[in-house]
């Protein structure tokens, strides 16, 4: 756990980032609690099961017994059903994807935080420096910048500005370098996100591959062949697979929305800096253009 918080860069002085890892903690706990809650309640069930299965066993033949086995069988399943047993009848393919589950969930968590309390632009600031550009030039972009020095964007086209002396590429290069650590702090976890919703969908197609082969097993050893011999192998097939994409499927779309987050981010850092950049350029054209032969001292 510490090294997980470590990752996040928690900093347990932060009280927003306390909140977070609070909010971690009770997920975890959740999934634990969930887990406790099912366990307990399977076993009151179980118990009210086994008398009434035993009168009817004892009360009609074997042959009346087993097509009423098969035709109760799906009721009392209905009833009786639990994460735990799904879990339990998933087989070995479960565990990974039940931690890839809470490692995809906790990335989740953390972005959205992120994403929520990082302050990068608004929606009117690209329009206000290109006007205060289009008015008073570079001395209205910088006034602009220091209206909004609060958003990560202005910071970086001040920094840019900083370094450059008003030298175009040198601007250029400049925002180019302190864009990249807002880039790298926006896309962290978003790998590991990628990397869930890849092979969740996987582990649990290989969960199925496991599950027929034990349906396949379970016949071959058979000395008689129906349904129930397969049973348990196609269901712990189909489990694995669902599993498998319930996992995956909000993966994938939370990466999604996060890696447009991050484009779109990096599309007003670009369109923000290539204002000023027009402007250090026309200053620069001025200042190097000889003046005409007429206008010669």
């Amino acid at each position: 756990m510490k090294r997980i918080f470590d990752y996040l860069r928690i900093d347990w002085n932060n009280r927003k980032h306390a909140r977070l890892a609070v909010m971690m903690v009770m997920v975890l706990a959740a999934y634990a609690g969930l887990f406790i809650e099912q366990s307990h309640a399977q076993a009151p069930a179980q118990a009210q099961e086994a008398p009434a299965a035993t009168e009817e066993a004892s009360a009609e033949g074997e042959e009346a017994a087993g097509e009423a086995e098969e035709s109760e069988a799906p009721a009392s399943d209905g009833e009786s059903i639990s994460f735990v047993k799904l879990f339990n009848a998933g087989g070995w393919s479960m565990w990974p994807l039940l931690i890839a589950s809470i490692v995809g969930l906790m990335v989740i968590m953390e972005r959205l935080y992120y994403y929520q309390v990082t302050k990068v632009t608004t929606k009117t600031f690209q329009q206000d420096l290109v006007d205060a550009t289009i008015t008073d030039g570079l001395n209205g972009a910088e006034e602009v910048l220091e209206a909004n020095k609060d958003q990560a964007i202005a910071s970086i086209l001040k920094e840019g500005l900083a370094v450059s002396g008003k030298d175009p590429d040198l601007f250029s290069r400049g925002v180019e370098r302190e864009a990249g650590g807002l880039m790298v702090a926006s896309e962290r976890g978003l790998a590991v996100l990628a990397a869930v919703s890849t092979i969740a969908p996987l582990i649990g197609f290989l969960g199925t591959v496991s599950g027929m082969i034990g349906a396949f097993d379970a016949i071959a050893t058979a000395d008689s062949v129906n349904a129930k011999v397969v049973a348990g192998g196609i269901k712990e097939a189909l489990i694995t697979t669902a599993t498998g994409l319930i996992v995956g499927i909000p993966a994938m779309a939370f990466f999604q929305y996060f890696s447009s987050r991050v484009n779109g981010w990096a599309t007003d850092v670009e369109q923000a800096a290539n204002s000023i950049y027009k402007e250090l350029l026309r200053r620069q054209s001025k200042s190097t253009t000889p003046p005409a032969p007429g206008q010669a001292a």
